[in-house]
């Protein structure tokens, strides 16, 4: 009897979220179909009680039914311990996600990083607890300060993609009007500190991104997500986030530095890459590639290392873009 009691008090505990709330009449209803465990409403609101009392750190909002979760200061509860190896991928986590992610993505995570930190400064394998301090992650791309997401809106999304759910949304648009929409998720990328949402709106079919900070408001709908025959999710992000503006081009470029050169080799741009080297001490590039706009943003990133021979319109591109640069700088 005891046993069973401190099962089902676990189970309660683990069912609470952090950052909404949930209903008694809910954990009833998930105790009996995801434990076959069978009690009553007024036990779990019992034993729920009798937590809290226990300095169990819970919120009760008081409705009827009552919504239950944690405090935002409360530590993660979770049952086995956390190991060192499980402490150490937290603590990583820790250091590098949340360079990528806007704030209130990893909000959930926060009470396991601070069980994370505490394990690796009290575990005896010192080597372990010192590899944060040998690891780095850095990026060539300049990096920007991501725009701060409600973890109540991050939440709310994220729980809708996962449960396949339909709801309405208030979004403000990039010419910072205010619409509403029922939003069709359909999945989540993360693209350099942003977040976006793909989803269809209203009746419409066809995708589109939607950006998370930009959502003000949510309702939730119990209407199921309805999926495009033809949607590939790898294929859609692959597609748009590249920013195609052609089919495949045979590139041809000449680069001056022999070192730019030499990174390319080590990590070239596609399998069928050629790197000739010229009499001159420059070295002619060729590959078939996508003619996209990150095509574009990379070779801006070479300056003048970089000449463009073919094709000649990506090259007549460049050319009037270098025409439009000396015409800039040397009107001041």
């Amino acid at each position: 009897m005891v046993m069973d009691t401190l099962y089902r008090h676990w189970l309660i505990l683990r069912m609470v979220p952090r950052h909404r709330r949930i209903a008694t009449t809910e954990i009833h209803s998930r105790l009996h179909s995801e434990y076959g465990i069978k009690t009553t409403l007024r036990t779990i609101q019992r034993d729920l009680i009798t937590l809290e009392a226990g300095e169990f750190p819970l919120n009760c909002d008081n409705n009827r039914p009552s919504g239950w979760s944690w405090r935002a200061d409360a530590p993660a509860f979770d049952i086995p311990n956390m190991d060192p190896i499980t402490a150490l991928t937290f603590k990583l986590t820790d250091q590098y996600l949340t360079r990528m992610f806007p704030s209130g993505v990893l909000t959930a995570l926060r009470p396991y990083i601070a069980i994370a930190d505490e394990r690796l400064r009290l575990t005896t394998e010192s080597s372990l607890s010192r590899w944060p301090d040998k690891v780095r992650v850095v990026s060539r791309n300049l990096t920007t300060i991501p725009p701060a997401v409600p973890p109540e809106i991050s939440d709310a999304v994220f729980k809708a993609v996962l449960e396949e759910k339909r709801f309405k949304a208030t979004y403000r648009t990039v010419s910072n009007r205010t619409k509403s929409y029922e939003v069709n998720p359909l999945g989540l990328t993360f693209v350099d500190g942003l977040t976006y949402l793909i989803a269809s709106l209203n009746e419409h079919v066809d995708p589109i991104l939607l950006l998370l900070h930009r959502i003000k408001s949510f309702e939730s709908l119990n209407k199921p997500v309805s999926i495009p025959e033809d949607f590939c999710m790898d294929e859609w992000v692959e597609e748009l986030l590249t920013f195609p503006v052609g089919d495949t081009i045979e590139l041809k470029l000449r680069f001056t530095s022999s070192s730019d050169v030499q990174r390319l080799e080590e990590s070239p741009l596609v399998e069928d890459q050629k790197i000739v080297r010229n009499t001159d001490g420059t070295f002619d590039l060729s590959a078939s590639v996508e003619d996209t706009k990150q095509l574009r943003w990379w070779l801006h990133g070479y300056g003048a290392r970089v000449e463009v021979l073919a094709p000649q319109g990506l090259r007549d591109e460049f050319v009037q873009l270098t025409e439009e640069y000396a015409l800039m700088y040397r009107s001041k």
